[in-house]
């Protein structure tokens, strides 16, 4: 295909060459291996030619904005770090892509790397808005600041509309059409923002309203509802006093052609306890109820406010052409490169990973299930804004996304209150493992209160509850009760602790802080215990999805004592007694134990500070396919440290101190074992 006439302001050379073959995005990536023959860097992959120095340097004088790139990136750390005096006789330049990050994704063409001889620097280049070649995602374009161009939040309300009208899976799981959905308890009227008040609904009212989430910071609300100034907040609010991030939610409300907004600080009488537990019961319909909800991602407190004056990428280093063939015919546009490696900080990209957050909302442990319980959310991160609906995650206003970690959206299922899942479906399994992975993300987030762990999910568990319930117990479900107790600690760069007042039954993961996950899917292949009982003793019966005060686990099964070893495993003694006041079978009547029946299970305590010189007991639960046999350690512990709500007070209680495993090659050979040891009733709380 022939190539299109050559500007004026690129060299012959560099037209042919670079620019006919695309910057080498679409040849192998650019990689590097240490030659240790050599004992040099060596580069493979992408478009590379040869030119010589003095050549290259009388283009870029010439006005080859290309070799003008070049010559201002390299030359002076070329000069530096060359071991022979310039001019060289010749320069060898090689562009590409670089690796892509994971082998069954998309390669994102927005970053390019650039090796001159030995040194190579890696450029993110985008499209010119008004480049009639879209690079090669069409939503990659500069970007404008939201709280500069009203015609950014007036196409998120475009895309909302579309969203209601065009996207099935939106509409099926949303309860009620635009404008038709039962009301809040309060809503902000902001119809008026000069005369802003608060408003109490009654059970005929019809309307649509925008919820915010945030996070309010360290320093608390200082304007919130009260009992005193209730009246008042009904008469008018002065938005001047109101903090930054409820003041750009109002503008943002407004903006999107809703009159109400539901916040949390101005909604809930916060200095009364029976009208913050009615709300707390409310919480689900509040966000599912919602058009939609604000996600003040780039807020680190109330105060800050989320629609700021910023530059959203990186000054760009070069303007170039780029060719782009379509359809038998090539067209050239216009591309800015930028240096990610400069002072200004490159966020053309989005890239969500959880390792790196990229929001303070996705650190606080409320804001999961407000943006997961919303059917759609407008996302206002420093970089981007997104618009994040049960269909898709659209960018608004120009930015790339780039999806490599996202918080997984509810299952359909959880939707339709009265749809029955069979436990022994595949999606019943995938609903189940969505909770875990909720769990895990949740336990990463931080909470101001410790007493909210149970609370600030509850609008999620009663979600869950149409398919995996309906009896929660402390974050667990009785259908899934077994796997759901295989719960263990993970990133241990991040201590896991127990909270310094009572919280949940020590085998409930609410028990601790710290990350947790959860593992076993799949149905046990054998069942090595039974649940003889399993209650919770609730704060308020009204929130069955709430706070607890007690718990009780009581297990039918093998009892086998065990020591720590050095590497931190447990090792099971021989079946010769059973707990305290149990009623064991006699030691003289169990099987003598050989060399074959010694066990060890491996194990990790769920808190820093268990571990050797507890007096431990292992309880193991199920057994699986491969014959690796899973449980959970405990150690003897009183009531008044770890409340109960069994109906037997004579019993000896444990708690829990870990999760634990066994695998021995010969199947089925653990499970022989462990049946040796005294099958015994104890209580776990």
């Amino acid at each position: 295909m022939a190539l299109p006439h050559r500007p004026r302001s690129i060299c012959g050379i560099a037209w042919k060459g670079v620019f006919a073959r695309r910057f080498g995005i679409f040849s192998d990536p650019v990689e590097h291996y240490r030659d240790s023959a050599r004992h040099c860097l060596c580069w493979t992959g992408g478009y590379e030619y040869t030119i010589s120095s003095a050549t290259w340097l009388k283009c870029a004088h010439s006005g080859c904005l290309w070799c003008r790139f070049l010559k201002d990136q390299f030359l002076d750390d070329l000069k530096e770090q060359s071991d022979e005096p310039w001019p060289v006789p010749r320069v060898h330049i090689r562009v590409g892509c670089p690796p892509r990050e994971r082998p069954d994704s998309e390669l994102l063409w927005e970053e390019i790397f650039v090796v001159v001889n030995d040194l190579g620097r890696s450029f993110q280049v985008y499209s010119a808005e008004d480049s009639p070649v879209p690079w090669v995602d069409s939503e990659t374009k500069s970007r404008i600041p939201y709280d500069e161009a009203p015609d950014v939040l007036a196409a998120a309300a475009t895309y909302i509309k579309q969203c209601v009208r065009d996207h099935p899976q939106c509409q099926a799981i949303t309860p009620y059409p635009v404008g038709s959905a039962p009301l809040p308890t309060r809503l902000l009227d902001c119809s008026n923002p000069d005369r802003l008040r608060i408003i109490e609904t009654d059970s005929s009212m019809r309307d649509s309203y925008v919820a915010l989430s945030y996070v309010w910071g360290p320093d608390g609300q200082p304007h919130r509802t009260t009992k005193a100034n209730l009246p008042d907040y009904m008469r008018r609010i002065k938005r001047g006093v109101l903090p930054r991030t409820i003041r750009d939610a109002i503008r943002v409300t407004r903006a999107l052609g809703a009159r109400y907004l539901w916040i949390d600080s101005l909604c809930i009488i916060q200095d009364s306890k029976e009208d913050v537990h009615r709300e707390l019961a409310r919480m689900r319909d509040v966000y599912r109820h919602a058009l939609l909800t604000i996600d003040a991602c780039s807020a680190a407190n109330v105060s800050e406010g989320f629609l700021k004056h910023q530059r959203l990428c990186s000054e760009p280093v070069a303007m170039l052409p780029f060719i782009d063939f379509v359809g038998g015919s090539a067209r050239v546009g216009k591309a800015y490169w930028t240096d990610p490696s400069s002072d200004e900080p490159d966020v053309h990209v989005t890239r969500n990973n959880k390792e790196t957050p990229t929001s303070h909302t996705e650190a606080r442990g409320w804001c999961l299930q407000e943006r997961m319980l919303s059917t759609r959310s407008l996302v206002f991160k420093a970089d981007a804004l997104h618009l994040r609906c049960h269909t898709e995650t659209r960018n608004v206003g120009g930015d790339l996304y780039e999806e490599t970690w996202e918080v997984p959206r509810l299952p359909d299922a959880t939707f339709h209150d009265k749809r029955r899942v069979s436990r022994e479906s595949d999606e019943w399994k995938e609903i189940l493992e969505t909770w875990w992975k909720i769990l895990h993300d949740y336990s990463t987030r931080s909470l101001s209160s410790p007493s909210d762990k149970l609370v600030a999910i509850a609008g999620l568990a009663e979600m869950f509850a149409s398919t995996l319930g309906p009896d929660y117990l402390a974050g667990l479900w009785r259908d899934s009760l077994f796997q759901d107790l295989l719960w263990q600690r993970t990133g241990r760069a991040r201590a896991c602790s127990a909270p310094s007042r009572y919280r949940a039954p020590s085998w409930s993961w609410a028990s601790v802080d710290g990350q947790t996950k959860h593992g076993m899917i799949d149905e046990p292949a054998h069942y090595l215990a039974e649940v003889v009982e399993c209650t919770v003793k609730l704060l308020d019966k009204k929130l069955p999805f709430g706070q607890v005060v007690g718990g009780s686990l009581v297990l039918s099964a093998n009892f086998l004592r065990g020591k720590w070893d050095d590497s931190g495993s447990v090792t099971i003694e021989p079946p010769t007694q059973g707990p305290r006041r149990a009623k064991s079978p006699k030691s003289r009547s169990l099987p003598a134990p050989g060399p074959e029946d010694r066990l060890v299970f491996v194990c990790d305590t769920d808190r820093d500070e268990d571990g050797p010189g507890q007096e431990l007991w292992v309880l193991p639960l199920v057994e699986d396919d491969a014959g690796c046999v899973q449980g959970i350690v405990v150690t003897p512990t009183e009531r008044d440290i770890w409340p109960s709500a069994g109906s037997d007070d004579r019993r000896d209680v444990y708690r829990r101190v870990g999760y634990c495993f066994a695998f021995r090659d010969d199947l089925g050979q653990t499970r022989k074992v462990i049946r040796q040891y005294p099958k015994v009733v104890v209580e776990v709380v």
